[in-house]
Protein backbone atom coordinates (compact mmCIF):
# COMPACT_ATOMS: atom_id res chain seq x y z
CA UNK A 1 0.00 0.00 0.00
CA UNK A 2 1.24 3.88 -1.16
CA UNK A 3 3.12 5.17 2.74
CA UNK A 4 1.00 8.50 1.52
CA UNK A 5 -2.15 7.67 2.72
CA UNK A 6 -3.64 4.88 5.00
CA UNK A 7 -6.88 3.64 5.90
CA UNK A 8 -8.26 4.69 9.30
CA UNK A 9 -11.06 5.04 11.76
CA UNK A 10 -11.69 7.27 14.20
CA UNK A 11 -12.47 5.67 17.33
CA UNK A 12 -13.15 7.50 20.85
CA UNK A 13 -10.62 7.31 23.16
CA UNK A 14 -11.57 5.56 26.86
CA UNK A 15 -9.53 5.93 30.26
CA UNK A 16 -10.68 3.06 32.98
CA UNK A 17 -10.27 5.16 35.71
CA UNK A 18 -12.47 8.13 36.30
CA UNK A 19 -10.77 10.89 37.79
CA UNK A 20 -10.80 11.62 41.62
CA UNK A 21 -11.86 15.43 40.77
CA UNK A 22 -13.55 17.14 37.97
CA UNK A 23 -10.95 20.27 36.77
CA UNK A 24 -12.74 23.36 36.41
CA UNK A 25 -12.65 24.09 32.93
CA UNK A 26 -13.14 27.65 30.92
CA UNK A 27 -15.60 26.76 27.88
CA UNK A 28 -12.77 27.93 25.88
CA UNK A 29 -10.39 25.28 26.86
CA UNK A 30 -13.25 22.82 27.03
CA UNK A 31 -13.80 23.09 23.26
CA UNK A 32 -11.34 21.90 21.03
CA UNK A 33 -8.88 23.90 19.18
CA UNK A 34 -8.44 21.82 16.04
CA UNK A 35 -11.88 20.59 15.83
CA UNK A 36 -12.49 17.92 12.10
CA UNK A 37 -14.89 19.63 10.34
CA UNK A 38 -16.75 18.24 7.25
CA UNK A 39 -16.22 19.81 3.71
CA UNK A 40 -19.09 20.95 1.08
CA UNK A 41 -18.09 17.86 -0.72
CA UNK A 42 -20.16 15.41 1.58
CA UNK A 43 -22.44 12.95 -0.19
CA UNK A 44 -24.92 10.62 1.91
CA UNK A 45 -24.90 7.93 -0.15
CA UNK A 46 -21.01 8.00 0.35
CA UNK A 47 -18.96 5.10 0.91
CA UNK A 48 -15.30 6.17 2.32
CA UNK A 49 -14.40 9.64 3.87
CA UNK A 50 -11.11 10.98 2.98
CA UNK A 51 -9.36 13.29 5.44
CA UNK A 52 -7.02 16.04 4.79
CA UNK A 53 -5.33 17.98 7.39
CA UNK A 54 -8.87 18.50 10.02
CA UNK A 55 -11.11 18.29 6.80
CA UNK A 56 -13.14 15.48 5.87
CA UNK A 57 -14.68 14.65 2.22
CA UNK A 58 -17.59 11.71 2.03
CA UNK A 59 -16.98 10.44 -1.32
CA UNK A 60 -17.86 7.05 -3.43
CA UNK A 61 -15.48 4.25 -4.07
CA UNK A 62 -16.20 3.19 -6.94
CA UNK A 63 -15.75 7.16 -8.32
CA UNK A 64 -12.22 7.23 -6.78
CA UNK A 65 -11.31 3.87 -8.28
CA UNK A 66 -13.00 4.51 -11.39
CA UNK A 67 -10.65 7.01 -12.23
CA UNK A 68 -7.66 6.40 -9.90
CA UNK A 69 -5.39 3.41 -10.35
CA UNK A 70 -4.07 4.23 -7.34
CA UNK A 71 -7.17 4.61 -5.04
CA UNK A 72 -8.60 1.16 -7.00
CA UNK A 73 -5.14 -0.84 -6.08
CA UNK A 74 -6.42 0.03 -2.62
CA UNK A 75 -9.96 -0.53 -2.06
CA UNK A 76 -9.09 -4.49 -4.07
CA UNK A 77 -7.16 -5.25 -1.00
CA UNK A 78 -8.31 -6.69 1.94
CA UNK A 79 -9.10 -4.46 4.61
CA UNK A 80 -8.61 -5.35 8.48
CA UNK A 81 -11.89 -5.47 10.55
CA UNK A 82 -12.28 -2.39 12.68
CA UNK A 83 -14.81 -0.52 13.91
CA UNK A 84 -16.60 1.49 11.14
CA UNK A 85 -15.49 5.27 11.33
CA UNK A 86 -18.53 7.55 10.57
CA UNK A 87 -21.81 6.09 9.35
CA UNK A 88 -20.08 2.99 8.40
CA UNK A 89 -17.83 4.74 6.02
CA UNK A 90 -13.99 4.27 6.59
CA UNK A 91 -11.89 6.98 6.80
CA UNK A 92 -8.71 7.18 5.04
CA UNK A 93 -6.21 9.42 5.65
CA UNK A 94 -4.31 11.97 3.40
CA UNK A 95 -1.19 13.38 3.68
CA UNK A 96 -2.11 16.04 0.93
CA UNK A 97 -3.75 19.65 2.08
CA UNK A 98 -7.36 20.14 2.33
CA UNK A 99 -7.18 22.63 -0.27
CA UNK A 100 -5.44 20.19 -2.86
CA UNK A 101 -8.06 17.17 -2.10
CA UNK A 102 -10.58 19.95 -2.51
CA UNK A 103 -9.43 20.94 -5.83
CA UNK A 104 -9.18 17.67 -7.08
CA UNK A 105 -12.75 16.23 -6.05
CA UNK A 106 -14.48 19.64 -7.64
CA UNK A 107 -12.50 18.43 -10.30
CA UNK A 108 -13.95 14.39 -10.58
CA UNK A 109 -17.45 15.24 -9.11
CA UNK A 110 -18.29 19.19 -10.81
CA UNK A 111 -19.25 17.59 -14.73
CA UNK A 112 -20.45 21.88 -14.64
CA UNK A 113 -16.42 22.82 -13.91
CA UNK A 114 -15.65 24.62 -16.68
CA UNK A 115 -12.31 23.28 -17.63
CA UNK A 116 -11.87 25.81 -21.12
CA UNK A 117 -11.75 28.96 -18.95
CA UNK A 118 -8.57 29.98 -17.15
CA UNK A 119 -7.91 28.53 -14.52
CA UNK A 120 -6.35 29.94 -10.91
CA UNK A 121 -2.79 28.64 -10.02
CA UNK A 122 -3.80 26.87 -6.71
CA UNK A 123 -6.59 24.19 -9.41
CA UNK A 124 -3.85 23.61 -11.63
CA UNK A 125 -1.23 23.11 -9.28
CA UNK A 126 -3.54 20.44 -7.56
CA UNK A 127 -4.66 18.55 -10.60
CA UNK A 128 -1.01 18.21 -11.87
CA UNK A 129 0.16 17.60 -7.95
CA UNK A 130 -2.60 14.87 -7.27
CA UNK A 131 -3.13 14.00 -10.55
CA UNK A 132 0.61 12.39 -10.92
CA UNK A 133 0.30 11.31 -7.37
CA UNK A 134 -2.70 8.95 -7.12
CA UNK A 135 -2.44 8.67 -10.83
CA UNK A 136 -5.32 10.54 -12.09
CA UNK A 137 -4.30 10.88 -15.53
CA UNK A 138 -7.19 13.07 -17.22
CA UNK A 139 -6.62 15.76 -14.24
CA UNK A 140 -3.40 15.78 -14.65
CA UNK A 141 -3.10 16.34 -18.48
CA UNK A 142 -5.64 19.10 -18.06
CA UNK A 143 -3.69 20.58 -16.06
CA UNK A 144 -0.19 19.79 -17.94
CA UNK A 145 -1.98 21.22 -21.25
CA UNK A 146 -2.71 24.50 -19.59
CA UNK A 147 0.91 24.69 -18.65
CA UNK A 148 2.47 23.53 -21.98
CA UNK A 149 -0.25 25.74 -23.94
CA UNK A 150 1.79 29.21 -21.94
CA UNK A 151 5.17 27.72 -22.20
CA UNK A 152 5.64 25.79 -25.65
CA UNK A 153 8.18 23.72 -26.92
CA UNK A 154 8.12 25.46 -30.86
CA UNK A 155 9.38 28.88 -31.60
CA UNK A 156 6.11 29.08 -34.04
CA UNK A 157 4.13 28.64 -30.96
CA UNK A 158 6.10 30.76 -28.45
CA UNK A 159 5.64 33.71 -31.45
CA UNK A 160 2.06 33.79 -31.07
CA UNK A 161 1.24 33.72 -27.56
CA UNK A 162 -0.16 37.01 -26.39
CA UNK A 163 1.77 39.14 -23.44
CA UNK A 164 -0.33 37.22 -20.60
CA UNK A 165 -1.42 34.12 -19.67
CA UNK A 166 -4.61 33.11 -20.84
CA UNK A 167 -4.62 29.57 -19.50
CA UNK A 168 -4.04 30.19 -16.40
CA UNK A 169 -5.50 32.82 -14.21
CA UNK A 170 -2.56 35.43 -14.36
CA UNK A 171 -1.60 37.49 -11.10
CA UNK A 172 2.08 38.19 -9.70
CA UNK A 173 4.37 36.18 -8.74
CA UNK A 174 2.64 33.14 -10.79
CA UNK A 175 5.41 32.46 -12.95
CA UNK A 176 7.84 31.73 -9.81
CA UNK A 177 4.72 29.32 -9.01
CA UNK A 178 4.70 27.72 -12.08
CA UNK A 179 8.18 26.80 -11.51
CA UNK A 180 8.26 25.51 -8.62
CA UNK A 181 5.58 23.32 -9.41
CA UNK A 182 7.27 22.62 -12.54
CA UNK A 183 10.33 21.17 -10.42
CA UNK A 184 8.31 19.56 -7.32
CA UNK A 185 6.63 17.50 -10.02
CA UNK A 186 8.88 16.81 -12.63
CA UNK A 187 7.36 18.80 -15.58
CA UNK A 188 11.06 19.51 -17.53
CA UNK A 189 9.54 20.66 -20.91
CA UNK A 190 7.99 23.95 -19.78
CA UNK A 191 11.55 25.26 -18.22
CA UNK A 192 13.36 26.45 -20.58
CA UNK A 193 10.60 29.01 -21.59
CA UNK A 194 9.93 29.74 -17.93
CA UNK A 195 13.54 29.98 -17.28
CA UNK A 196 14.11 32.22 -20.01
CA UNK A 197 11.17 35.06 -18.66
CA UNK A 198 12.08 34.71 -15.24
CA UNK A 199 16.07 35.64 -16.10
CA UNK A 200 15.37 38.94 -16.73
CA UNK A 201 15.66 40.65 -13.30
CA UNK A 202 18.31 39.32 -10.73
CA UNK A 203 16.54 41.20 -7.64
CA UNK A 204 13.60 38.97 -8.10
CA UNK A 205 15.07 36.37 -8.49
CA UNK A 206 17.06 36.83 -5.68
CA UNK A 207 14.41 38.00 -3.47
CA UNK A 208 11.43 36.69 -4.97
CA UNK A 209 8.14 37.79 -6.32
CA UNK A 210 5.56 39.40 -4.08
CA UNK A 211 1.84 37.88 -4.96
CA UNK A 212 -1.24 39.47 -4.46
CA UNK A 213 -2.16 38.45 -1.09
CA UNK A 214 1.13 39.69 0.66
CA UNK A 215 3.00 36.41 0.38
CA UNK A 216 6.56 35.86 -1.34
CA UNK A 217 6.86 33.65 -4.49
CA UNK A 218 10.62 32.28 -4.17
CA UNK A 219 12.05 30.51 -6.90
CA UNK A 220 13.96 27.38 -5.41
CA UNK A 221 17.92 27.16 -5.06
CA UNK A 222 18.00 25.23 -8.76
CA UNK A 223 16.11 27.35 -9.65
CA UNK A 224 18.05 30.70 -9.15
CA UNK A 225 21.38 29.45 -9.77
CA UNK A 226 19.74 27.95 -13.52
CA UNK A 227 18.38 31.20 -14.13
CA UNK A 228 21.27 33.41 -12.72
CA UNK A 229 23.51 31.52 -15.11
CA UNK A 230 21.40 31.54 -18.03
CA UNK A 231 21.07 35.09 -17.76
CA UNK A 232 24.44 35.70 -18.72
CA UNK A 233 24.52 32.99 -21.49
CA UNK A 234 21.30 34.78 -22.53
CA UNK A 235 23.06 38.50 -22.93
CA UNK A 236 26.45 36.56 -24.76
CA UNK A 237 23.76 34.70 -27.32
CA UNK A 238 21.67 38.01 -27.87
CA UNK A 239 24.72 39.31 -29.00
CA UNK A 240 26.08 35.96 -30.91
CA UNK A 241 23.29 35.23 -32.76
CA UNK A 242 20.12 36.94 -32.52
CA UNK A 243 21.30 40.80 -32.81
CA UNK A 244 24.73 39.84 -34.67
CA UNK A 245 23.92 42.10 -37.42
CA UNK A 246 25.22 44.78 -35.03
CA UNK A 247 28.39 43.36 -34.75
CA UNK A 248 30.26 43.81 -37.98
CA UNK A 249 31.40 47.44 -39.73
CA UNK A 250 28.63 46.91 -42.21
CA UNK A 251 25.72 45.13 -42.58
CA UNK A 252 25.77 45.06 -46.44
CA UNK A 253 29.26 44.90 -48.23
CA UNK A 254 27.55 47.20 -51.12
CA UNK A 255 26.28 49.87 -48.34
CA UNK A 256 27.22 52.98 -48.76
CA UNK A 257 24.97 54.82 -46.68
CA UNK A 258 26.22 56.71 -43.85
CA UNK A 259 23.00 56.45 -41.61
CA UNK A 260 23.65 52.72 -41.04
CA UNK A 261 26.03 52.67 -38.93
CA UNK A 262 24.70 55.49 -37.11
CA UNK A 263 21.29 53.82 -36.88
CA UNK A 264 23.67 50.41 -35.50
CA UNK A 265 25.30 52.69 -33.16
CA UNK A 266 22.01 53.52 -31.85
CA UNK A 267 20.62 50.40 -31.66
CA UNK A 268 23.74 48.85 -29.55
CA UNK A 269 22.91 52.09 -26.98
CA UNK A 270 19.26 50.92 -26.47
CA UNK A 271 20.11 47.17 -26.18
CA UNK A 272 22.79 47.52 -23.28
CA UNK A 273 22.20 50.67 -21.49
CA UNK A 274 21.32 51.06 -18.76
CA UNK A 275 21.41 47.44 -18.54
CA UNK A 276 20.88 44.35 -21.08
CA UNK A 277 17.49 42.84 -21.02
CA UNK A 278 17.88 39.39 -21.57
CA UNK A 279 14.30 38.53 -22.88
CA UNK A 280 14.79 40.54 -26.29
CA UNK A 281 16.80 37.74 -27.38
CA UNK A 282 13.67 36.16 -29.06
CA UNK A 283 12.29 39.61 -29.71
CA UNK A 284 10.94 39.08 -33.44
CA UNK A 285 12.11 41.17 -36.28
CA UNK A 286 8.54 43.12 -36.44
CA UNK A 287 8.81 43.94 -33.00
CA UNK A 288 12.17 45.24 -33.38
CA UNK A 289 12.62 49.38 -33.78
CA UNK A 290 14.71 49.86 -36.78
CA UNK A 291 15.31 53.08 -38.24
CA UNK A 292 17.72 54.61 -40.33
CA UNK A 293 18.63 51.29 -42.53
CA UNK A 294 19.24 52.21 -46.20
CA UNK A 295 16.94 49.50 -48.38
CA UNK A 296 20.14 46.90 -48.91
CA UNK A 297 20.90 46.88 -45.43
CA UNK A 298 17.30 46.43 -43.57
CA UNK A 299 16.41 43.35 -45.63
CA UNK A 300 19.77 41.54 -44.98
CA UNK A 301 19.77 42.56 -40.85
CA UNK A 302 16.45 40.98 -40.85
CA UNK A 303 17.78 37.45 -42.10
CA UNK A 304 20.52 37.43 -39.65
CA UNK A 305 18.28 38.48 -37.00
CA UNK A 306 15.71 35.41 -37.58
CA UNK A 307 18.06 33.13 -38.36
CA UNK A 308 19.83 34.08 -34.78
CA UNK A 309 16.60 33.82 -33.15
CA UNK A 310 16.15 30.49 -34.34
CA UNK A 311 19.44 28.98 -33.46
CA UNK A 312 19.08 30.55 -29.88
CA UNK A 313 15.61 29.00 -29.70
CA UNK A 314 16.94 25.80 -30.67
CA UNK A 315 20.11 26.49 -27.78
CA UNK A 316 18.07 27.56 -24.88
CA UNK A 317 17.50 24.71 -23.15
CA UNK A 318 21.20 24.49 -22.97
CA UNK A 319 21.41 28.05 -21.40
CA UNK A 320 19.96 26.95 -18.23
CA UNK A 321 21.74 23.31 -18.01
CA UNK A 322 18.72 21.42 -19.42
CA UNK A 323 18.33 18.30 -21.84
CA UNK A 324 17.83 19.27 -25.26
CA UNK A 325 14.30 20.07 -26.38
CA UNK A 326 13.88 16.67 -27.80
CA UNK A 327 15.39 15.03 -24.52
CA UNK A 328 13.13 17.03 -21.84
CA UNK A 329 10.70 14.62 -19.90
CA UNK A 330 7.43 15.06 -17.87
CA UNK A 331 6.88 13.20 -14.75
CA UNK A 332 10.11 11.26 -14.54
CA UNK A 333 11.39 11.84 -11.49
Amino acid sequence: MPSYFTPSVLVPATDPTPPTKRRRTSSTQATNPNPITRSDIWFEDGSVILQAELKQFRVHRTMLARHSTVFKDMFSMPQPAAEAGIEGCPIVHLSDTAEDIHHILTALYDKGHNMRQALPFPVIAALLRLGKKYEFDHLRDVALLRLTSEFPTQLEEWDTLPDRFTHIVDRKGLLFDVISLAIECGVQSILPTAYFLAADNVVLILSGQERDDGTIAQLPPVAQKACLLGREKLIIALADDTYEWLNGEKICEDCESTSCEKACLKMIQNIWRPRPDPTIALKKWLDVEVVGLCYLCLPEAEEIHEAGRYNLWYKLPSLFDLPSWSGLTNFEL
